[in-house]
């Protein structure tokens, strides 16, 4: 938000309304935008210039200074949120910026967002490695497109590969080139609390560095029990904690790449089993707040079908809503997949059109405002 800049012969009446409607106000102060505008006409009908528009209006008729700034903010507000497009947007957007006014909801940051950062997308880093580890581009393509095969991909991949050479080049490949910019920096002031991810690098611990909110601490999803009760604790207590559920790189011991570190995190039957590490701690996460998932892809991975499992056991009654801001696929089938994903999960989807990713950035600068 700019910095609000008081005029010194403003009133404290007018001191205590500056920047309250400012994008309105820049609107109607623009003399090249004719959307709104406050004219002053003489009695022969020659207009006076004003010097400040918006300070006329704002003390000429301050009800319809209000009404005609909130109708301004909400055709702003609707626009973001693509309501003509997806008319549930605008009540599941309200709701979740209620629950994060209250505290209660936690950010579930995925991959996406480090591309709004300026790291590689995933899947595309992913299949730039295929012709290095003698794979055909295009079946690990339909694999990831069609059937959200990431966990299988990503071992094909490293067993081809050899672990060693997979995470050579991966921490240099994944650090932001030059300054960090992107949406991922709205997140400090708005969760400025604790944080999971599924992200191996270090792209959120530099953004809440970068604005002044660093994290005391960060633990992993298979790290010991005392530091998993650490993250817990200090969801209720305001600490900035990061989890990042999947490990580091360089930690073989917490990590979970490949088939076996997910079968070890997960179990090795193809069922989800909440006495294994992972499970467990997300079932006790995901039953107590409300997670709003960013830059998350949502395919059938093991993790959405964790959440798939708690909601099934559970029931939806018993658990809080939980939200996701999400690229609609143009593909109907595929939307229609998500969509039977999302409702099995509990989780409400904010849609943007395909592609439009700089809608996430608009829709959280809306949930600050």
């Amino acid at each position: 938000m700019p910095s609000l800049k008081f005029d010194p012969e403003a009133t404290v009446e007018e001191i205590a309304g500056i920047g309250r409607h400012a994008a309105f106000d820049s609107v109607v102060d623009d003399k090249d935008d004719d959307a709104i505008q406050v004219v002053c006409k003489r009695a022969d009908g020659t207009e006076i210039p004003l010097a400040n528009p918006a300070r006329a209006f704002y003390f000429g008729d301050r009800i319809l200074y209000t009404e005609e700034a909130r109708r301004y903010d909400l055709g702003g507000k609707q626009r973001t949120l693509n309501t003509d497009t997806f008319p549930r947007n605008e009540r599941r957007f309200d709701e979740l910026k209620r629950a994060c006014q209250r505290g209660f909801v936690i950010p579930f940051v995925g991959a996406g967002m480090s591309k709004s950062a300026g790291c590689p997308e995933w899947k595309e880093y992913l299949l730039n490695l295929c012709p290095e580890a003698g794979l055909d581009e295009a079946t690990m393509r339909h694999r990831l497109e069609d059937h959200g095969a990431y966990e299988g991909v990503m071992h094909d991949l490293v067993t081809n590969l050899g672990e060693a050479r997979f995470n050579l080049d991966f921490e240099r490949d994944f650090t932001p080139p030059g300054d960090l910019a992107g949406a991922v920096l709205r997140l400090p002031d708005l969760f400025d609390n604790c944080v999971i991810t599924t992200n191996f690098d270090r792209v959120l611990e530099m953004a809440y560095e970068k604005c002044g909110k660093a994290f005391v601490e960060k633990t992993t999803g298979r790290a010991p029990a005392g530091s998993i009760n650490a993250f817990y604790r200090a969801i209720p207590a305001g600490d900035r904690h990061l989890l990042k559920l999947h490990g580091n790189l360089n930690n073989a011991a917490e990590r979970v790449l490949n088939r076996g570190e997910y079968d070890s995190a997960y179990g090795n039957d193809g069922n989800i089993h909440f006495d294994f590490p992972l499970p467990k701690l997300l079932r006790r996460l995901y039953t107590s707040f409300s997670f709003l998932f960013l830059g998350c892809s949502l395919s059938y991975d093991r993790t959405i079908q964790s959440f798939a499992k708690i909601a099934q056991d559970m029931g939806a009654d018993s658990l809080p809503h939980h939200y996701a801001i999400l690229a609609s696929p143009s593909d109907t089938a595929k939307k229609a997949n998500l969509e039977q994903r999302l409702a099995d999960a509990h989780i409400s989807a904010i849609w943007f059109p395909e592609g439009e990713y700089q809608h996430i950035e608009a829709m959280l600068e809306l949930l600050s405002v």
